[in-house]
């Protein structure tokens, strides 16, 4: 009992912690990813989900993630679209990663000689504070961070499973070699970083000697590899836009120092937090505005050259004198390098990303704090007083996913006003008809980005609202300019002549669904006024045309059979509308869903 009362315990604090969760909402990417993605919709499309990335019906990635995709098939199935069920499997995932590290962090420990008892204290309570540590709100509260723990949770057991085989004899050992070779491959497929597992598991070997075990893990790891490539390479897959060129070479070392300074600031005092984060000095605002900016990146640089240098010296000092400290170093260091600046990704920080380093990281700073020569009272205290503080603050976090308008314009004011958050404040507003608010949003943007693609488009169709017929030509022939969102400049113009001269152009909308990357909302858009205007038939061939390659959209087939019931084939309308059915277990009973 007393072995799992630690468990008990963890799992306790942590559905308090993020129980306010439970009554937040859909927002951000959730809209693209659950309400939207029509490959999560039935058990039958599960083995369908392997072969896209995601963000199916939004801007292309470059994630293949199928088991994050997995887990929403099975929360549709069982709550719809009802949100308080996929933020209870969301918890139920983050708690799943934290049991996961309680456990590898005491196998850790004890590999390189940790007495029992206190070993089992230190990962105990280096897992308390990562498991409710604020900044990992973004992956346990946003639905659509679930990849995270996801990939921590089959990654972490992966990597008990090898270290417990160091221990084991005959068909154990070999039994648990390939559980690990199986949780890491769930992991890559949970997301990418799953597959720094396998390098963790490398340098382990490495670190301890363990040569005789390199062989095994070497074939363990070719296997993963390659049979996750065997999944990834062959599917579908729409390379992501770039919106904005890399950083020069030159540059990211300065970015990789601020970045420090940043996670550092984060995982200390995490008091400010937000999405979007940025480490990079930009020239928008007043002449006074970007000095004391760049000044203030500058120290943050300095900073982070102090604390990266600190670290090192770390390292190195505990390599003889404390080989476990120095262990846990070298991973989280392994796990951060990806995602430290130097590469280029999709921005230069972001608080979830730091989720695995930090767990190598706490450990290793437990170990270290218990070897201070202070008072364990004293020690206990303080950190008491901490955990306290990263509970409540993530408490109270939690409700800043409340619902899209609370979500975005909290992350606006505390620092997130990146353009693409402004993007989506401005068309929350324009759904809701605030033209003004909408226009002030786009401009914000525009001037962080003077050509933000989705920036011009929004702009376009608030000019179209607004009867601006002159602007709405304008921004529509910048847009036709810029790839990404050429297609729905199309669709736009089309709107646009039809509100001038009440004209449907339906060859405007044929170019547009036949422009870029398939696009069901534009496609469904041509169908519909196919049928409007008196073409069923024609409605009807193009409906059949698109279902050739994605027939596994169910609304596709409703409005088939639809489509056919008004044309007459009953016995085909029937069908139709019994493969609907298949593709979405609750076709006929959901309601209240966005269309966007």
């Amino acid at each position: 009992m007393k072995k799992i009362f630690p468990a008990i315990f963890l799992a306790a604090l942590v559905f308090a912690v993020y129980a306010p969760a439970l009554r937040d909402g859909f927002v951000w990417d959730d809209t693209a990813l659950i309400l939207r993605d029509p490959l999560i919709r039935s058990w039958r499309l599960i083995p369908e989900g392997f072969q896209h990335f995601l963000f199916t019906d939004a801007t292309a990635s470059d994630f293949y993630r199928p088991v994050q995709r997995l887990t929403y098939t099975l929360d549709y199935g069982a709550f719809a679209f009802r949100p308080a069920g996929y933020h209870l499997t969301s918890i139920a995932c983050h708690l799943a990663a934290a049991l996961a590290l309680l456990l590898l962090a005491d196998e850790l420990l004890g590999l390189f000689g940790i007495e029992e008892r206190k070993r089992r204290r230190i990962a105990f309570l280096a897992t308390l504070a990562w498991a409710i540590h604020p900044v990992h709100t973004a992956v346990v509260v946003y639905v659509s961070g679930r990849a995270d723990p996801l990939a921590a949770a089959f990654g972490f057991l992966g990597l008990y499973a090898a270290l417990r085989s160091f221990r084991a004899n005959g068909s154990n050992r070999w039994a648990l070699l390939l559980a690990a070779g199986v949780l890491f491959f769930l992991s890559a497929l949970s997301k990418e970083s799953g597959l720094i597992f396998l390098l963790l598991w490398c340098a382990i070997l490495l670190l301890k000697k363990r040569w005789r075990d390199l062989m095994p893990a070497a074939v363990a790891i070719l296997f993963v590899t390659v049979t996750y490539l065997s999944f990834r390479l062959p599917a579908e897959h729409t390379p992501a836009p770039t919106l904005r060129p890399p950083a020069p070479l030159l540059v990211r070392p300065i970015l990789a120092a601020r970045a420090v300074a940043e996670y550092t600031g984060l995982i200390l005092l995490p008091l400010n937090l937000h999405m979007d984060r940025d480490v990079e000095t930009h020239s928008e605002g007043t002449a006074a505005a970007p000095t004391e900016s760049a000044a203030r990146r500058e120290l943050q640089t300095l900073l982070g050259i102090l604390i990266l240098a600190a670290a090192i010296y770390w390292r190195i000092w505990s390599r003889k004198r404390e080989p476990a400290i120095s262990c846990c170093l070298a991973l989280a260091a392994i796990v951060y390098l990806p995602i430290s600046g130097i590469f280029h990704l999709n921005a230069s920080v972001a608080e979830h990303w730091i989720y695995l380093p930090s767990a190598f990281l706490f450990v290793a700073a437990g170990l270290a704090i218990s070897r201070l020569p202070i008072p364990a009272s004293a020690l206990g205290s303080a950190f008491a007083l901490w955990l306290v503080f990263l509970g409540v603050r993530s408490w109270v976090r939690t409700f800043d996913w409340k619902d899209q308008r609370t979500f975005l314009e909290r992350n606006i004011a505390s620092g997130g006003d990146s353009a693409r958050m402004l993007i989506n404040l401005a068309g929350l507003e324009l759904s809701e008809g605030h033209l003004d608010a909408a226009k002030k949003q786009l401009a914000l943007a525009l001037r962080k980005e003077p050509e933000q693609p989705l920036a011009v488009l929004n702009l376009a169709s608030v000019a179209i609202r607004e009867n601006d017929f002159a602007a709405a030509h304008d921004l529509l022939n910048r847009a036709m300019q810029m790839p990404l969102v050429e297609a729905r400049a199309q669709e736009l113009f089309a709107v646009l002549e039809h509100k001038e001269n009440g004209r449907v152009d339906l060859l405007r909308l044929r170019l547009a669904s036949r422009t870029g990357a398939a696009n069901w909302s534009i496609e469904k858009r041509y169908v519909e006024a196919l049928d409007q205007t008196g073409a069923t038939p024609a409605a009807i061939a193009e409906l059949k045309s698109c279902l050739v390659t994605q027939w596994y959209r169910a609304e596709s087939w409703q409005l088939l059979s639809d489509l056919l019931t008004k044309a007459g084939p009953a016995d085909e309308a029937t069908r139709a509308n019994e493969r609907a059915q298949e593709y979405d277990v609750h076709l006929h009973d959901r309601s209240g869903v966005p269309s966007r």
